[in-house]
């Protein structure tokens, strides 16, 4: 009867070898996983720091452009138009179609929406940035919705019905002036008419609420932005 003699200390040996093999493969797929995540994961904060240096801009620019807006409001009611107009035509010309705008800044979320809708949120291991993102873009979210909510005046009505079309059109063409006194003289027409007080108040009020929170979420972007440059 013919019988299989096991050699132990070999069988043991080449155990240890197969264990010790997948054991090495286990821990280069591990490593190699690890890797890409964190490939994956600098990616992700380029790219929010690109979207975020870019909601700065924006945000920069839409204050600017808040505060041209409120400045040519209270112009009207406090009538000092015919001294600036005066100064420089041109320049009041371009605050009359800024005092008209009703708009929000334009931010940059599809690197972060992106992270949550992949479940990748995770993927940012610094909790402290993870946390700052996510503030940064729900509050925006949320502010967002109330802005719209906000009362609409007729201001922007009344613009249109006194400031001839012609002349808005051609601003926009050419971006020049060729009937300046009749461009005043809509602008005192403006001034005159009974429902401008009211329409100009919820006009700054918006502005106004506008401004503070463009503020806010700018200062929010740049703390962010610290900390991305940090990482």
């Amino acid at each position: 009867m013919n019988r299989t003699r096991i050699i132990w200390p070999r069988a043991i040996g080449e155990f240890v070898i197969i264990v010790m093999g997948v054991l090495a493969a286990l821990a280069v797929d591990e490593w190699r996983g690890e890797y890409n995540d964190r490939k994956t994961e600098v990616d992700y904060l380029s790219r929010i720091r690109v979207d975020v240096e870019r909601d700065i801009d924006e945000f920069s620019s839409q204050l600017q452009l808040l505060q041209t807006k409120a400045g040519f409001l209270q112009s009207l009611l406090d009538n000092t138009i015919e001294s600036q107009f005066s100064e420089n035509p041109r320049a009041l010309m371009e605050a009359k179609v800024y005092s008209s705008f009703r708009g929000l800044p334009d931010t940059v979320s599809t690197t972060f929406d992106e992270l949550k809708s992949t479940g990748r949120l995770a993927l940012i291991q610094n909790l402290v940035i993870r946390d700052a993102m996510s503030k940064y873009y729900s509050g925006y979210a949320s502010i967002t919705e109330r802005l719209y909510q906000m009362p609409m005046g007729n201001y922007g009505r009344l613009v249109l019905e006194i400031v001839p079309g012609e002349i808005a059109r051609e601003w926009r063409l050419s971006n020049s002036i060729s009937r300046p006194d009749e461009f005043l003289q809509s602008l005192r027409l403006l001034q005159k008419h009974p429902d401008l007080l009211a329409a100009a108040n919820i006009e700054i009020t918006y502005a106004t609420a506008l401004q503070f929170y463009v503020i806010q979420f700018r200062d929010q972007a740049r703390e962010l932005l610290d900390l991305l440059n940090k990482e």
